[in-house]
């Protein structure tokens, strides 16, 4: 058996696509008698596949790209009427001219000779240049302003939502640990603000702010003055510190939970005020 066979006869057997990874974690009571984590954290680990976006999500909405067809749809209608009108006896840029006039419907007189059949190629060219044009139009506003408007919305009525709740949990970071810890809370029943750089687009997320966790105006926005338990889920030691330290400074009696990367972080959280410590490693 050659070098190439045994090199196969001991390769890695092939993982399936979900690879689980338990974190044991210890019970965190808090002020209300229920148990903040009852159970170990299973998180599922999924290795990235490239999916087409329709087979993975549906058909999303996509203005941009409806904007960028109706503008192929537009420029292809005007070189068909520049066509046409040279075709009829005008120049190339006397055509491009008339072809350009029909479609934005200005009302200037027709150049050259007016025939039966020049007459029947307008009407055409109005009925599909000025369709294209109008639809293109149309797109393009949507896409400047109608996503904008809606995020807006959203944003400010989840905004108000959060204002008036009281006695939640902060969650900052919905990464992997982010999300195992926000889907047990929820399950729990607990009421959850999820702080995070990115938006997240989370069915099942109810109340989110974006942005950094380490700024104090974001940490005000989730409502963290009248919260009764922080967890701090970011990736970085050092970002969990420095929210600790803020958040304490906040709130006297916020119950604090901090994920630690390293054991030599655990004594450095708790100077800082944090109640619990878990080691995810």
């Amino acid at each position: 058996m050659g070098p190439d066979a045994d090199l196969l006869a001991h390769r890695a057997p092939h993982r399936p696509p979900f690879a689980p990874i338990t974190t044991t974690v210890q019970p965190a009571p808090v002020e209300d008698g229920s148990d903040l984590f009852l159970k170990p954290v299973k998180i599922w680990a999924r290795r990235r596949t490239r999916r087409h976006p329709y087979l993975a999500r549906g058909a999303p909405k996509d203005p941009w790209g409806r904007f960028w067809a109706g503008l192929s749809v537009l420029a292809l209608v005007t070189a068909v009427g520049t066509f046409g009108y040279h075709r009829l006896g005008l120049t190339v840029g006397e055509a491009l001219y008339q072809t350009v006039i029909t479609i934005t419907t200005v009302g200037y007189e027709e150049i050259g000779t007016v025939t039966d059949n020049y007459r029947v190629f307008t009407i055409l060219l109005i009925m599909f240049g000025v369709g294209a044009a109008l639809y293109t139009l149309s797109v393009l506003i949507e896409s400047l302003f109608e996503g904008r408007l809606d995020d807006e919305i959203r944003r400010r009525r989840m905004q108000k939502q959060i204002d008036r709740l009281s006695g939640h949990v902060v969650l900052c970071g919905f990464g992997q640990v982010g999300r195992a810890i926000h889907r047990d809370l929820v399950a729990a029943g607990r009421t959850v603000v999820v702080i995070d750089r990115r938006e997240v687009t989370d069915e099942g997320l109810a109340h989110a702010v974006v942005g950094e966790a380490t700024d104090d105006s974001v940490l005000v926005s989730a409502g963290l003055e009248r919260a009764s338990t922080l967890v701090l889920a970011l990736d970085s030691d050092v970002d969990n510190l420095y929210v600790a330290l803020t958040a304490r400074s906040m709130g006297p009696d916020l119950f604090i939970v901090a994920r630690s990367n390293n054991s030599t972080a655990e004594p450095k959280l708790r100077q800082a005020g944090v109640d619990r410590v878990v080691n995810t490693h």
